[in-house]
């Protein structure tokens, strides 16, 4: 049902599907999206509660050079967002009914501060929703600590774990 492999059955049976960096995911319900040890990237969560369809990507980057080709079609938030739009609705998904969670974007070493890279990830995949027409209806961005989200495709809420526990969005 996912797009690509990578995936593990946990001992409640539930299939999931792991992206790595500037990898995207997208299952129908009853499956559970998971990108793990996000810092200054974005964990980005789509979801059609209708449709019962979610997508995740792990972005990178805020923005790719015109031409680069990395290999990872999701490492850039300005070509994420579209491409995983654009697999969602080969599952059947809605653009209008179609909402976003996000998650990371921190700042995890204060010698590479300057760079500010999990603020401009926020920043722009903010940007690249509202331009999509993708209503942001959840974010835990920011601060100094690592998360692993969870998609669940089927009530489409995002869990982040972070070092102080779980928590839904």
């Amino acid at each position: 049902m996912a797009t690509e492999q990578s995936k593990s059955e946990s001992e409640d049976g539930v299939e999931r599907y792991y992206a790595g960096i500037g990898e995207m995911k997208v299952a129908h319900n009853p499956h559970q999206l998971v990108i793990m040890g996000l810092g200054s990237c974005i964990g980005l969560a789509l979801y059609d509660g209708h449709a019962k369809v979610g997508g995740i990507a792990h972005i990178m980057l805020p923005e790719g050079k015109d031409g680069s080709n990395t290999g990872k079609c999701c490492k850039f938030a300005d070509r994420a967002i579209p491409l995983l739009l654009k697999e969602m609705l080969r599952y059947k998904a809605v653009k209008e009914r179609t909402v976003a969670k996000i998650a990371g974007g921190a700042s995890m070493f204060s010698a590479m501060d300057t760079l500010q890279i999990g603020d401009r990830n926020s920043i722009v995949v903010k940007e690249e929703l509202k331009k999509t027409g993708i209503r942001l209806v959840a974010e835990e961005t920011g601060g100094k600590y690592g998360r692993t989200v969870t998609l669940d495709t089927c009530t489409g809420k995002l869990g982040v774990k972070t070092k102080d526990g779980i928590k839904s969005i």
